[in-house]
């Protein structure tokens, strides 16, 4: 079912110029690392996922997306690096800031993909997690890391 909801994103992404929308461009899984890793300021992350999805974890260093917007006039000439379950909502988000001026990239293999490759979760209070809202019930936490629907 991820590969389905991936193949999704790629073809929204794909007709966005034919629905008026813009095409974002994509930040890898080992880009996103190393931008985290340096603390790079040119970038900021966004969580784009509900509190609920947020409560049980995120990637470290993501911000929410109504955090985003309060701080908005602070953070505007940094790129966004938007992300949510599976790059869908994500991409949404990225369009829509890039529709206001604001440069943005999708992080389209979003948490379940940094789950993939064996990235550090954050609970709320920053400890590190190996749970994972997965958005509905068809969508499955990759081999150690838990699934909460």
């Amino acid at each position: 079912m991820v590969w389905l909801s991936k193949q999704f994103v790629r073809w929204l992404n794909w007709i966005a110029p034919f629905v008026r929308r813009s095409r974002v461009e994509n930040i890898s899984t080992e880009e996103l690392r190393s931008v985290l890793e340096r603390a790079d300021e040119s970038f900021i992350l966004v969580d784009v996922r509900s509190q609920t999805e947020r409560d049980v974890s995120q990637i470290p260093g993501a911000i929410s997306m109504d955090d985003f917007w309060s701080q908005r006039d602070e953070l505007k000439n940094r790129t966004v690096i938007a992300s949510c379950t599976v790059g869908g909502r994500s991409l949404l988000f990225a369009q829509r800031c890039l529709k206001d001026g604001i440069q943005s990239r999708n992080y389209r293999p979003g948490i379940l993909g940094w789950c993939e490759a064996g990235g550090v979760l954050v609970d709320p209070n920053g400890n590190p997690t190996r749970r994972v809202h997965t958005h509905n019930k068809l969508l499955r936490a990759p081999d150690g890391y838990e699934s909460v629907p």
